[in-house]
């Protein structure tokens, strides 16, 4: 197997487990203000705070964004692209900082497990460029 190929398979990875971490966000995060927010409570200001911390965890939050990474991350692997390194990095400070903030028990430590593939891919990817150029490593 070719370093390539390895690092597409990492990137392949990550790109399934943002996905599928996006999706699970929203569907263990049901809850019942969808009618209350399309009739207007968030606009009106008379939401709770509960209905307004249900909305930054499901629609306003990065579900949706954290979906689309996740695919762009699946199209750029199938087709053999690297990845530019401040996407893992980034990623990886932002879901680090998360759980610094929120603590070890929360879901944010199974997120680490993508940008950590995302890293390493990058690295691997680099170290191959360097090895054939004839660069020490």
């Amino acid at each position: 197997m070719t370093t390539s190929t390895r690092t597409d398979r990492l990137d392949t990875v990550a790109g399934i487990l943002l996905v599928a971490i996006a999706i699970i966000h929203v569907v263990f995060t049901m809850n019942p203000y969808w009618p209350a927010w399309l009739g207007g409570e968030l606009r009106d200001g008379t939401a709770s705070a509960e209905s307004l911390a249900a909305f930054w965890a499901q629609p306003g939050g990065f579900s949706v964004v954290v979906v689309l990474l996740g695919l762009t991350i699946l199209r750029s692997a199938r087709r053999g692209e690297r990845l530019p390194g401040y996407v893992g990095w980034g990623l990886l400070g932002w879901v680090g900082l998360c759980v610094v903030l929120i603590g070890p028990a929360s879901g944010f430590t199974l997120a680490l497990v993508p940008p950590v593939l995302l890293v390493a891919a990058n690295l691997r990817a680099r170290a191959a460029e360097r090895s054939y150029r004839g660069e020490r490593v």
